[in-house]
This record gives structure tokens, C-alpha cells and sequence, in this order.
């Protein structure tokens, strides 16, 4: 039996409660005239403070509805982790392959068997050193980093947007509610795109378009992969590690040699391609459970 799709109304009171409580820090970012603004951090916490409000008044428990335990799902809680930097990998060397970016020079060396990287922050140091120590170095690094900018920042959406929201509008697994979660997530970032931020080339569109589209691909690799257990750590580390993997094209690309279109494609394809293979595989697990 096919559940019927409904938008629950304490789900737009949350959304309503987000929009009006982000016009605080909102306004410092536009009088800012930067999307760098420090205030884009308060940003993120807005979500989380309009999902508590939401809890605290329908007097619904702070902490229900998702598990808080992330050993529960630890294995998920590494793919989470590691996704995100594998498709900005793969988008990195897909766009030096389509001659869309110029590496930076010196940025990666190999000499002797030893291997260095430029503007890389590593626990180990980003002296020379053998490939394996490199590999376990940096992926260390990546997660500890991942891991603190997630409890840091991401948090504060997630607690929002997976933690509340989907569990009004989502938590069957339903696509048109994963949608409808994007497109207001994407919205939502409309004042901060339109002031450069992710889409300094072409704002409109990717404030209108681009952002939504992928918000909507992130509700559902994020929203599917945590509902497998119902561990919010999984939305939250997934959120924190695309922030985080983000700056490996930053850091490798000269800015000027980059043609965005391209990478933005590659790029927004790749998690496409991951949303789609995290939808059939929900899916075949619902239709296995029901045969």
C-alpha cells in the first residue's frame, strides 16, 4: 500500500520559524556585502535553534526521534566521511582531463618514492614522505577535520533539516518529501548565493537552480544514509565532510586557469549519479522486505 504524501504542517512551521530567525544573521551578510561573512557560521546553527524551539513549544523531546549513538552505524559513519572526498577527487581529475583547470605548480610532488603536497594541513607534516605514510596521513588528517567541523558547524543544519524536518516530511523514505526538504534547504541559501558564495559566475542561476537541485541531491544521499539506522551523526559527518572536501579543488586549482561550468557539471553529476544509487538501493531493500 502506497503511504500518501503529505507535507506535515509542523514541518512548514519549522520552515517559516527557519526563514524569519535567519534574517538576523542574514542581515549582517548582506551589510557585510560577503558571503565570507563570519555571520554565514551563525547561519548555520539557525536551523538547529528553530528545530528546538519547534521541540520545546509541541513539547516533543530534544533528543527523539533519531538514535545518538554513532557506533550504532560506525561503518556508515566512514562512508559518510569518505564519499564526499571521493567525488571532489574524481571531479578534480575529470576536470584537468577535460583541460577545464590548471593545477597549481609544485602543489603535488613525487620524487624518490616520496610524496608532498602544498597548502595541506597534515597531523604527520606535509614534508616528503613515502606514498603509504602520505595516504594515511592525509586521510587521518581529512577525517579529524571532517569530524571537527562537523560538531562545530554542520550540526547545527543537520539537526534542522534531518534531525526535524524529515522526520515531518520524510521519514518514510518518501522522494517527494527528500524533494521538498531541498528545495526549501535551497532556498534558504538564496541571500548568500546571490552574494557570490559557490556560484560567484553566475548567482541567479545558481541561486535559483543550481543550489536547490543539489541541496535536493544532498537530502537524499544524506536523508536515506542516515535513515538505514536512524543515526543523525550520519547526515551530520556527510554535511561536514562535503564542506570540508570542498577545498581540495580550492587548494589544487590555479582560480584564474578554472572554467566552473565544467567542474560545477562534473561535479553536480558525480553526486547525481550517488543520489540515484542511494535511491534504488532503498528501494530494493523496501521490495525485498515487502516480497
Amino acid at each position: 500500500m502506497k503511504t500518501k504524501f503529505n507535507l506535515h504542517k509542523k514541518g512548514w512551521q519549522f520552515c517559516v520559524l527557519v526563514m524569519l530567525l535567519s534574517c538576523i544573521p542574514y542581515y549582517f551578510v548582506i551589510n557585510d556585502n560577503s558571503s565570507d561573512s563570519s555571520w554565514t557560521l551563525v547561519l548555520m546553527w539557525i536551523p538547529a535553534l528553530a528545530a528546538i524551539i519547534m521541540r520545546l513549544y509541541h513539547k516533543e523531546g530534544l533528543f527523539t526521534g533519531v538514535s545518538w549513538n554513532p557506533l550504532k552505524d560506525w561503518k556508515w559513519l566512514v562512508f559518510a566521511a569518505f564519499i564526499p572526498l571521493l567525488i571532489e577527487i574524481s571531479t578534480l581529475l575529470l576536470t584537468l582531463l577535460f583541460n577545464a583547470a590548471t593545477l597549481k605548480e609544485g602543489f603535488i610532488s613525487i620524487e624518490n618514492g616520496n610524496v608532498s603536497v602544498k597548502g595541506v594541513a597534515m597531523i604527520f607534516g606535509a614534508t616528503p614522505q613515502p606514498w603509504y605514510a602520505f595516504i594515511g596521513n592525509y586521510a587521518l588528517s581529512y577525517f579529524i577535520g571532517t569530524l571537527l567541523y562537523s560538531l562545530l558547524f554542520a550540526f547545527g543544519e543537520e539537526y534542522g533539516w534531518r534531525g526535524y524536518l524529515q522526520q515531518k516530511w520524510a521519514s518514510d523514505t518518501s522522494l517527494k518529501g527528500f524533494i521538498a526538504i531541498g528545495i526549501v534547504w535551497g532556498l534558504w541559501h538564496l541571500p548568500a548565493i546571490l552574494l557570490g558564495h559557490n556560484y560567484p559566475e553566475y548567482p541567479i542561476i545558481g541561486g535559483f537552480i543550481l543550489m536547490p537541485l543539489l541541496c535536493t541531491i544532498f537530502s537524499i544521499v544524506f536523508g536515506i544514509a542516515m535513515l538505514r539506522k536512524n543515526v543523525i551523526w550520519i547526515a551530520v559527518v556527510f554535511h561536514g565532510a562535503l564542506n570540508i572536501s570542498s577545498d581540495v579543488s580550492n587548494t589544487a586549482f590555479v582560480a584564474s586557469s578554472l572554467n566552473r561550468p565544467i567542474n560545477d557539471f562534473i561535479w553536480t553529476f558525480l553526486w547525481l549519479l550517488t543520489a540515484v544509487l542511494f535511491w534504488f538501493k532503498i528501494k530494493k531493500k523496501k521490495t525485498q522486505t515487502l516480497s
